[in-house]
């Protein structure tokens, strides 16, 4: 929860709070109006076993490893300490969980010349993602662009995510932020004053369906999601529904006609954007030494999500496409 001491810090104090970070990706497209540089945060409450970004859901910095690159040169292995990749090439990840605990860690990302071993998660203060956010500007200019916050789970870290947009928006950068909505209720109302645009997702009405899809019930998230529609109708900024469509989980036009009377319920979402589903993830999880959960699962096709649109229709909703 945001504290009243960072509330009344002024920008320059704020721009030396801290958060963890998974990556900064410039010229996105998908992420909001324009041009935009969409930051990565890392760390998230949930595990959507379609995630496509599974780097994101650990607080912890971790270790990937990409085969694909790797010219087995060993010198992963002769730098590190502590035993956890052997002559095959393979990690102890049990050990490389610690490693992130190490003050010196990952040691052996050091000599990959290749970079087929690297570590995501670094700590970064809002004046390092200033700097680098800056330098766009001219872009977000000509484009209506700006900043996206996503991840991961923004909100996870409130207190960073608060600093970053005030201080965004006190140079008259454009923001936005993707969000679960598993968050404090209170943390929303402190935060969504200095945003342009919000997305939020919703992935299915039944708490139950959700939590074992996810890993956490629906309840605070669809609460959450009335709140800020009623905030965004107080400060004039926008409010988007994404659903991601997953085969076997919620890509039935019941499921969607569900989503979609909720939203109707609510006055000031200016509209739904469907997700169908991808595996364009599926190798980080390889990378992260993890089990991919969805292999056989099958992309809903254009003439399915065509129906699932029509649903919408029904329900007078906008569709939109960043």
């Amino acid at each position: 929860m945001i504290r009243a001491e960072i509330v009344k810090r002024n920008a320059d104090e704020l721009m030396e709070i801290c958060g963890m970070t998974a990556n900064i990706e410039r010229y996105a497209i998908n992420d909001g109006n324009g041009v935009r540089t969409t930051v990565f945060t890392k760390g998230c409450y949930l595990r959507c076993k379609w995630c496509s970004n599974p780097e994101t859901q650990s607080f912890l910095p971790e270790m990937s490893f990409f085969p694909d690159k790797c010219i087995a040169c060993m010198n992963c292995a002769r730098f590190c300490p502590y035993g956890a990749i052997g002559e095959d090439l393979k990690a102890d990840r049990k050990i490389c969980g610690e490693c992130s605990l190490i003050e010196k860690s990952f040691p052996c990302t050091e000599k990959c010349y290749v970079k087929c071993i690297k570590v995501t998660g670094e700590k970064m203060s809002v004046r390092e993602i200033y700097e680098v956010v800056k330098r766009d500007v001219p872009f977000y200019e000509r484009s209506d662009g700006g900043v996206t916050i996503s991840g991961g789970e923004p909100m996870a870290q409130p207190e960073f995510i608060y600093a970053l947009v005030r201080v965004l928006t006190e140079r008259w950068i454009d923001t936005a932020i993707e969000t679960c909505g598993y968050a404090e209720k209170e943390d929303y109302e402190k935060i969504v004053p200095y945003l342009n645009t919000v997305f939020m997702d919703i992935k299915h009405m039944n708490s139950e369906k959700h939590q074992v899809w996810t890993g956490m019930e629906n309840v605070k998230i669809l609460n959450n999601i009335k709140y800020v529609d009623e905030l965004v109708g107080t400060y004039g900024n926008k409010l988007f529904i994404r659903v991601p469509v997953i085969p076997g989980f919620n890509d039935q036009l019941k499921e969607i006609e569900e989503i979609a009377h909720f939203v109707a319920g609510c006055r000031n979402i200016k509209g739904m954007e469907l997700l169908p589903y991808h595996k364009l993830g599926r190798g980080k999880y390889y990378s992260l030494g993890r089990a991919y959960l969805l292999e056989d699962i099958v992309a809903p096709s254009a003439e399915h999500m065509a129906k699932l649109h029509g649903v919408l229709a029904e329900y007078d909703i906008p569709v939109y496409k960043f």
